[in-house]
């Protein structure tokens, strides 16, 4: 990994912060930062159902999580081995989120 390039979980919160930091890495980082990205939200939307295998009731919100997160995960990992530079950066950074920290 190059000096430049910043690591995953550091890249996962410059997306809120500044997109602009985002933009400027390369593309193989961005679809990394995407991949990873994509774990976290299958991970989350696994919750559920590692609940629900351990003997816990969960209620429609649990699934309402899974039914949010699956697609978003499913289409981050497709985007970042298909689609384009556009379409991936477009997926990681929200400009209106700038947040000032």
């Amino acid at each position: 990994m190059k000096d430049r390039e910043v690591g995953l979980i550091r890249g996962f919160l410059l997306c809120l912060r500044d997109s602009d930091a985002v933009r400027s890495q390369t593309s193989r980082w961005k679809r990394s930062l995407l991949v990873f990205s994509s774990g976290v939200c299958l991970e989350i939307a696994a919750l559920p159902y590692l609940a629900w295998m351990l003997g816990f009731e969960i209620s429609w919100y649990g699934w309402l999580l899974t039914s949010l997160f699956v697609p978003l995960g499913l289409l981050g990992l497709y985007a970042s081995k298909f689609g384009n530079d556009r379409f991936v950066e477009w997926l990681l950074v929200v400009p209106k989120l700038d947040l000032p920290f």
